[in-house]
């Protein structure tokens, strides 16, 4: 087919993205929160360049904004030419939060190792080794924040019959999303593509393999939402179809959530000692921003409800240190209960499993929520994936109750 070639998979650089809220709650942390986007770019490049790649794949969002900083345009500039300077073509397609031209200022201009996808018609991009295309890379970008419009399928019928191996970038979802270039796994399959490298999914995914269908995820996490270490895919294909991937981290700070069972902590100090085990067991080099999550039918409930909250992250974020520097804490989710007496009457079973099947529901909490607001308006905003957190919640302690009350029969 042709020959051996590598190239690097990356997307959702999201070079800007605010960290809302947490340099005001962390000060400690506020230069590391401003730099991470940037150091986790570095790292992308600092990977390309220790590979030696031949080529390096953008899958879109390398911006968080249609209207980038200019500190972000140059971080990104430097690394462009970092990879110039090494004779690294960059191709990159924009995404939906940094669609073409709105986030492409010409102000900063991007060195000319830069080839750009842009919106309205797929572009072929052929790669060459010892003067054979080894490859066609077919790509198109966003113009908007909101694309209806099938872009992977038309990047694929695009690579029908070109030379070399097949490989579609696109930032586009497989997941539901219908603003975000839709498509379907299916849809994908079924063209002429050997290597699809997908942005927008911020975890990274392998959907399918021969042909390979990869959401490489994001460089760097955003929120608690987004844990674990982030990278990048570096992709080596032999020359006769076969593919070979290898997962290289580029983020530099890390989230986690634990979860602390304080049921059998008899006092504070025991349960310091549980929540400091389970930040050490798991730290590694990064910084760490953790949410922690205390639970457990607990005779340390009403202590914990009712402390000053500030105080509490304090005793645990002193605990932590001491062990565990590098570790910072988000927030603190109390979901204790106060154990029940023996002879506690519970709710009967068939009641107990119609509050299960009605919490599970969606959209049950937020509407629930949204009328609470219409009377009390200093309730906040809360975002989705926390309705899917209480969700979880609300049905694990109803199973535990109803196991209880099955127990006592």
């Amino acid at each position: 087919m042709g020959g051996k070639f590598r190239f690097l998979h990356c997307a959702d650089l999201h070079i800007g993205s605010a960290f809302t809220g947490l340099s005001r709650r962390i000060p400690a942390l506020d230069r590391t929160l401003s730099r991470t986007p940037f150091l986790a770019w570095h790292n992308t490049v600092e990977t390309a360049l220790r590979e030696k790649v031949d080529f390096l794949l953008i899958a879109g969002d390398c911006f968080d904004r249609s209207a980038p900083s200019l500190q972000g345009r140059l971080e990104f500039k430097k690394g462009l030419e970092k990879l110039h300077d090494a004779q690294i073509p960059v191709l990159v397609c924009s995404g939906n939060h940094d669609p073409w031209p709105q986030a492409w200022s010409e102000s900063v201009r991007v060195p000319e190792n830069v080839i750009f996808f842009h919106p309205g018609n797929v572009k072929l991009h052929s790669v060459c080794k010892a003067g054979e295309i080894v490859a066609t890379v077919g790509g198109i970008g966003h113009g908007s924040l909101n694309v209806l419009d099938n872009l992977a399928v038309q990047t694929g019928e695009a690579l029908r019959g070109a030379p070399g191996l097949h490989i579609a970038c696109v930032h586009a979802n497989l997941c539901g999303d219908l603003h975000a270039a839709p498509a379907s796994a299916a849809e994908l399959l079924a063209l002429p593509v050997d290597y699809w490298a997908l942005g927008h999914v911020h975890s990274r995914r392998i959907i399918h393999e021969k042909p390979y269908v990869v959401y490489s995820g994001c460089t760097q996490g955003k929120d608690i939402h987004e844990p674990g270490v982030q990278g990048c895919y570096v992709v080596d294909c032999d020359g006769f179809g076969g593919i070979e991937m290898t997962f290289h981290p580029t983020s530099v700070l890390e989230f986690q959530t634990f979860e602390v069972n304080t049921a059998p902590c008899s006092n504070l100090d025991e349960m310091l000692r549980k929540t400091v085990e389970a930040v050490t067991e798991y730290k590694k080099e990064n910084t760490l921003l953790f949410r922690l999550k205390l639970t457990g039918v607990s005779t340390l409930d009403s202590e914990l409800r009712f402390c000053n909250i500030e105080e509490l992250r304090d005793m645990v974020q002193n605990a932590v240190e001491l062990s565990c520097p590098g570790a910072y804490l988000e927030e603190i989710i109390i979901l204790t209960r106060t154990p029940l007496p023996p002879e506690t009457t519970l709710v009967q079973a068939a009641e107990l499993e119609a509050a299960e099947k009605e919490i599970s529901e969606e959209k049950i909490l937020e509407s629930v929520y949204e009328e609470m607001r219409t009377v009390f308006r200093e309730l906040p905003v809360i975002r989705k994936e926390r309705f899917e957190e209480l969700r979880k919640e609300g049905s694990a302690l109803l199973a535990e109750l109803l196991t209880t009350q099955r127990a006592k029969k």
